[in-house]
């Protein structure tokens, strides 16, 4: 299978996983089952191939980690075709191996039949000698004989050599093939090298850019607004006060505060908002979970109204679901009635979504500490 072939397969595969259908084998299971196809083709003293099936298991321990992780991401894209490249190089060298057994089995064809002819030659010295009664005929039927068996030596001889011929420029052929796999497969790992070196670094600068802005966003921290940071990113948490009682209209303080933070996510275009609408558990779950969801997205409609492009933005409504509090004191529900902006950098998600923070047990502290 041309490398080609198997990473738009292993590519579709994974993007077909990744859409949960289970019929479609991923990149892994497609290695897994070549690579056990090859093993099973090995020589018993083809010590090369073995070898190397041992390096390639390496590759498919890996392979099979980085599927698990990110089934589309360019790591599991270059270790799939770098499974390839072992699979092929097993082939090449189990028929390598094939090839010089076939070649030792026609040296002993031939051996025995150079053994044959010195019996025969012995059985004329014999006839010689005066041991055999009809000297003359069984000389002439040894002649005949022997003239027949030279003729089939002859035959097999050039067959040998012209089999001899063909194999060694299988062999050739197969060496060299064996060579550019190798070589391609350096290339692949010196290229896998260099993203994960290239992405190492953007999120580094990612880091750098997060740290920056937290810097900024600390400016509006006040008794309405925390600004924290956890796993998820920077996190604004933005008090109920800030809107109408039990409305999901915005104040003006709001919209001073959110203006801000418009200009900041102007100078950084890196950065993702989510904005998410919570309330405590007084009323109805259906209530909670509706003003939770008009206040997320006033807020949003506010944020595009200041240029932030709506791409950048999403806005659900989590009711009463996330507390961060306790819902039985009157300050913990104060706690859990807010909108929160979570805030992160487009190459710290890296093709995944940032999980959403577990629900708090009664009287539990706020899963993250405000910013200093």
């Amino acid at each position: 299978m041309k490398i080609n072939s198997l990473i738009a397969l292993g590519a579709f595969a994974a993007a077909s996983a990744f859409a949960q259908d289970a019929a479609i084998p991923s990149v892994y299971d497609m290695c897994r089952e070549a690579l056990d196809a090859s093993k099973s083709k090995i020589p018993a003293n083809a010590v090369s191939a073995k070898m190397t099936a041992v390096e390639a298991e390496g590759v498919a321990a890996q392979l099979k980690a980085a599927v698990e992780d990110d089934p589309v991401s360019a790591k599991s894209m270059s270790l799939a075709a770098s499974c390839s490249l072992y699979v092929q190089i097993l082939h090449v060298e189990s028929e390598t191996q094939a090839l010089r057994n076939h070649m030792a089995e026609n040296w002993e064809k031939r051996a025995a039949t150079a053994r044959s002819i010195e019996a025969i030659q012995e059985q004329i010295g014999q006839a010689r000698s005066g041991k055999v009664n009809d000297l003359e005929a069984e000389k002439a039927k040894m002649k005949d004989q022997e003239a027949r068996l030279q003729a089939e030596m002859q035959q097999n001889q050039e067959k040998f050599q012209a089999e001899a011929a063909t194999k060694e420029a299988a062999l050739k052929a197969a060496n060299e093939r064996e060579a550019d796999l190798q070589k391609q497969q350096a290339d692949l790992q010196k290229q896998l090298e260099a993203e994960k070196k290239a992405l190492a670094e953007e999120r580094a600068k990612a880091e750098a850019r997060q740290a920056e802005a937290m810097n900024k966003l600390n400016e509006l921290q006040s008794k309405l607004i925390q600004v924290t940071k956890d796993a998820r990113g920077i996190i604004l948490s933005m008090s109920d006060i800030l809107f109408d009682v039990n409305k999901a209209t915005l104040k003006a303080d709001l919209k001073t505060s959110l203006a801000k933070v418009a200009g900041i996510l102007s100078v950084y275009q890196q950065f993702n908002v989510s904005i998410e609408g919570n309330t405590d558990n007084t009323g109805s779950a259906e209530h909670n979970m509706k003003l939770s969801q008009q206040r997320a997205d006033n807020v949003m409609n506010f944020l595009v109204e200041q240029g932030i492009d709506a791409n950048r933005l999403t806005a659900k409504g989590l009711g009463m679901s996330m507390p961060i509090a306790d819902n039985s004191t009157k300050e913990g529900r104060q706690k859990n009635r807010r909108v929160d902006l979570v805030i992160q950098d487009k190459a710290l998600q890296q093709g995944a979504e940032a999980p959403a923070a577990a629900p708090a047990e009664p009287a539990a502290a706020p899963a993250a500490e405000p910013a200093k």
